[in-house]
């Protein structure tokens, strides 16, 4: 968990506009599966977190887990993997950033309406 400074907002603001993007998505209370960079994760936000889970695909390391979180925003913290010294590291790591989480569920909506514009 990594507290806000100054110049960031506080986990309770950034919690609510994540819920006020999933909302206006249509995506409040759903869970999107993105692949990204060869690795698949779960996207969800409900009206208690915001969190993005790698599902492990049973190859190699961690071959026990059936996946792990790498960001959670809820109205306490904010975790990001990547800001982890260690986490960050580990060979496992996808180093996504919130942002940029953020930025893939908008291109799944966008690909996704593109998609059923072509049927």
């Amino acid at each position: 968990m990594r507290p806000p400074t100054d110049l960031e907002l506080a986990p309770g603001q950034v919690f609510r506009e994540i819920r006020e993007v999933f909302t206006d998505l249509g995506l409040l209370g759903s869970m999107i599966s993105v692949e990204y960079e060869g690795a698949w994760y779960r996207i969800s936000c409900d009206d208690t977190a915001f969190m993005v889970y790698r599902v492990n695909e049973f190859q190699g390391v961690r071959h026990h887990l059936p996946g792990w979180p790498v960001c959670l925003v809820n109205s306490h913290i904010i975790f990001e993997e990547s800001g982890h010294p260690g986490l960050g590291q580990d060979h496992c790591a996808c180093g996504v950033e919130l942002d940029r989480w953020l930025e893939i569920v908008n291109e799944y909506c966008i690909s996704n309406l593109s998609e059923r514009f072509q049927e």
